[in-house]
Order: structure tokens, then sequence, then C-alpha cells
């Protein structure tokens, strides 16, 4: 996301300890929102599930690694300390067929893909978990879990080799999904096969050959772990039997988390396994009419992560993202790309006055400031409490990101008034606090504005086929023609960089330019 970092931002955030009643999320598990009670006081174990890693990270898979950013962001500013967790599938039928189809190890195949996935979310500023478990350091968890329910017997040994869970066996299965055992049918990822007890077991652990690619030696026989085991044995080995916090996007529900909870439960005796289940809405496509559109490699309309983040500065993908409550449906246009960057750039204006005016420090008594300054100065100072309680409220970020565009429309205003510019450094004061939580919680107003605009140029410029190096030489054209009076020749390069989208700023020490906003 850049380097030139504003740290002087973050001074000046007001961080106060946590009740137990303070932050209420939405529980997937029992339908209602409920406040959050960790298991132990201050402290907090979350568990993501991660990227299946068999090739590059795309904008829907961003979506839930981006809302449970903004979470773990917000509880850490709220005081608690949170161990959070998210794996790399790197142990999977779609990464063995992606091997054999490139013709290289599996294993070698999922590294190289978790580093690519890393150099993704990193240019999007998405914070590093904790803990990054893979499965293939996790297979003795696996296999001591799945002992642990055949000696139940809430699992057992079919004659191909293959180990199941019995659905039958576990108490309360189906209430996550709400499904009914007597009407489940075949789980979308599990193969349908006749040595299954009911058709809703499903494999704990895949037998393969001793001449397979990738397996290990079990009690019960070589193989692989099933699908589902895996997270259930990379959560009790790092958050321990139960913990807080489960999340994932909505299509996890079931089977996988529904499965997850029946075999965790099962194997450790205790329940709940986590507290708290949390799901994210789906991305979706939308086309240039609002309707939806299938991604798909076969259609060749893949987004892929790091594509975007070539148009566009990565904070205007963020900005995107957190403009829409976590739990919502996203629909995903270049419209709305644009639309967001858009709304950046007007951040960045804001944030510009705010740094000029309050730099400057020349201050004046409010009721001596035009009307401008004083509305500035008022939702400046609520901001802070009103994005802390949209997101106590189920990590509302909709809720809070319209509270911060009210402040940066009203300090735009601010800044078109001279009189409030000349005197209102007090004023807009209180706005650095805003601007540092932004930065902090959502990741966005985390550069200075002279590297926002440099890097927002540079990718505009590039995607209409332009060169930054080619807009300097027109300005500087420009410049010249003006300087010996040359109007004609002033108006020319005017009317090309109108036709590019660029607006040009003459001052005492030159003139710099920008992309127009609309551009």
């Amino acid at each position: 996301m850049g380097t030139n970092v504003d740290t002087a931002a973050t001074v000046r955030i007001d961080r106060r300890p946590v009740g137990v009643a303070v932050i209420r999320i939405y529980n997937t598990l029992t339908r209602t929102t409920e406040p959050l009670v960790p298991r132990v006081p201050g402290e907090v174990g979350l568990y993501v599930c991660g990227m299946t890693v068999y090739d590059h990270c795309h904008i829907g898979h961003a979506r839930a690694m981006m809302a449970f950013d903004v979470v773990v962001r917000h509880l850490r500013r709220r005081g608690l300390r949170v161990k959070f967790v998210r794996n790399h599938t790197d142990v999977d039928d779609k990464i063995l067929a992606r091997a054999l189809e490139l013709g290289v190890p599996p294993l070698e195949l999922s590294a190289q893909f978790i580093a690519e996935l890393d150099a993704d979310l990193d240019a999007v500023g998405i914070l590093r978990p904790d803990v990054a478990p893979q499965v293939s350091d996790h297979i003795p968890e696996v296999v001591a879990m799945i002992e642990a329910l055949l000696t139940k017997e809430h699992a057992y040994l079919a004659a191909n080799g293959d180990v199941y869970f019995s659905i039958e066996s576990s108490p309360g299965y189906g209430k996550l999904s709400g499904r009914k055992i007597d009407e489940l049918r075949e789980g979308a990822r599990v193969a349908v096969d006749p040595n299954k007890r009911h058709p809703g077991d499903f494999a704990l652990w895949k037998s393969v050959p001793d001449s397979a690619d990738l397996g290990w030696s079990a009690p019960f026989g070589r193989g692989r772990p099933g699908w589902h085991i895996e997270c259930s044995a990379m959560a009790a080995r790092h958050l321990g039997e139960q913990f807080d916090l489960h999340g994932g996007g909505i299509d996890l529900v079931f089977p996988h988390h529904e499965n997850e909870i029946a075999q965790s439960e099962c194997a450790s005796g205790h329940r709940p396994f986590a507290t708290v289940w949390m799901h994210n809405g789906h991305l979706t496509l939308v086309d240039a009419a609002g309707e939806p559109v299938k991604m798909s490699k076969s259609l060749g309309n893949v987004v892929r992560i790091r594509d975007l983040v070539e148009r566009v500065p990565a904070e205007a993908l963020r900005l995107m993202y957190v403009d829409t409550h976590y739990r919502s449906p996203l629909p995903f246009s270049d419209q709305k790309l644009a639309d967001a960057l858009a709304v950046l750039d007007r951040v960045y204006l804001a944030r510009e006055t705010v740094d000029e005016v309050v730099g400057r420090g020349v201050s004046a008594p409010l009721d001596q400031l035009p009307d401008s300054a004083r509305d500035a100065h008022a939702l400046a100072t609520a901001f802070v409490a009103k994005c802390d309680a949209a997101m106590d409220d189920d990590f509302n970020s909709a809720a809070a990101i319209g509270h911060f565009f009210e402040l940066v429309r009203a300090i735009n205003r601010f800044g078109n008034d001279k009189k409030a510019r000349a005197r209102g450094a007090d004023a807009l004061r209180p706005a650095l606090d805003a601007f540092a939580v932004v930065a902090e919680v959502f990741g966005i107003a985390a550069l200075t504005p002279a590297a926002y605009f440099d890097e927002a140029k540079g990718k505009r410029m590039r995607a209409q086929g332009r060169s930054v190096e080619a807009i300097d030489a027109l300005v500087a054209e420009r410049s010249a023609a003006r300087a010996a009076k040359d109007w004609a020749r002033a108006d020319a390069a005017r009317v090309q960089l109108d036709e590019a989208g660029i607006t040009v700023m003459d001052g005492a020490d030159g003139s710099t330019w920008r992309v127009r906003i609309d551009a």
C-alpha cells in the first residue's frame, strides 16, 4: 500500500478496556446478536478459514479476509488481546488436480501459492494472522482426533479404507445450518460412496495407495485428511478445544462449519466448540445493468487482487469492501470501484486541508469562525465515539464509514472557505483523531496526501495508456508558454490536459497536477 505512512496521525487515539457487554456480534449459531464474552477476560481467540491454495487470490476470496481484518483491528483497538489464526489448506483434491496438471509436487505447488497469497494480501494491507497453520504440518493432530472419534464410535473405518464421521452419532447435528439429518443429501465436496452408513456422513481420512503423491501413515491406514477435519485439528492445537470466535464465508456454514462443530465436539466431549460463529456475505460480479454475473475461469472474468492493485490504489479496494456491512452481499463492478476511488480522492483532499490548516497553527475562537468551521469541528469531535459505537454493533463498518464521509464532506466545505482556512487550526484539530482511527481500523487514509496522490495518478495514467512523464512534460510546456505569454500554445496544452482528465494547480513555486476526481 506504499511506505509513506503518516505515523503522526496515530498518536492521539483513545483506547478503553472492553466490558463484556460492549461489543455485540451476530452469532449464526444462535441467530441472535449477543454480547462478546471472552472465555478469558480481555483475550479473544479467533479462527478464520483461509484459502485452499492452488491459484491466485481473487476478490471473492478477499471478501472474508478483508472482513476479518477489520474485525481484528477493531477488537484490538478496543483493548482486547486477539490471537488470530487463519489457516492455509495445502492438502486438498483441487491442489492434487492442479499439481498433476502442471507436473509439480502438490506441496511445492501449495507453497508457491501461499507465498503469492501473502504478497497479494500484503499489497492491500490485510494483516498477517498471528498463526497461519498449514494442514501438512498438522497431520499428527488430525490422526489423533480421528483416533478419538473412532474410539468413541463417532467414526467408522469403511471397507475401502476411508474413515467416515457418522452424523447420526452427533447430538444436535444441523444446529448451525438448520439442516435435519433425514433431509440431508450428499455434501458438495464429498463424492457419493456406497460404503457410507448415511449419505450425509463425511470423510475424515481418505485412503491412498503407497504409490500416491501425497499421503501419510496412520493406525487406520495410509491416507490424507478429509477437508473438514483439517480446521478442527488446527483450531484445537492453536486455540484449544473451545474458543471464542470462528469465522468464514456464508458458503461454509454447510457442510464445512456444521461438520467442524460435530467432529470437534464429539472428539473433545466439550460444547460449544466455538462460542460465536461469524459469516461474511458473498461478493458477486454484476454487469453494467446491475445483473449478477458468474465469475469463472471458463468465462475469463476472474478478477484477481493483484490485477486491481495495478489499476487503483489499494485503499480504494479496501474502501469498496468496508463500505458494505460484512454480513451483506457485496456486488462488484468497475463502476463501484471507480466510485470508491473518487470518494478516496475526496478523503485525501480533506486530509490535505487538515494537515495544512493544523500545521499552520493559526486559530480563532469557534464563535468567531464561519459555520463551515463549526460544522467540521462538531463532526470531528463526535466522530470517534460514533465510529466505535457503529463498530461495537456487529462491526457495522458501513455505518462507521458513513459517519466518516459526513466529516470529510464538512472538511471539504471548510477547505473552500477562505476565512475558515485562515484561522481554523483548533476547529480541525479533532479531525486528526478521526483520521487516525480510520487508518487503524479500516486501513484507509493511512498514507500522506502527497504519497496517495502520486500513487493514484501513476496508476490512473497507466490505466489510460499514458505516462506520468508525458503529463509532466505537457504541464511544463504549458508553464513555459504562459511565461512567454504564448497564450495560443498555453491554451492548446490546457485543452490536452483537460481531455486527459488533469487538473493543474498553479502556485508560487510552479505548477503541479492531479487526475481530476471525476476522470
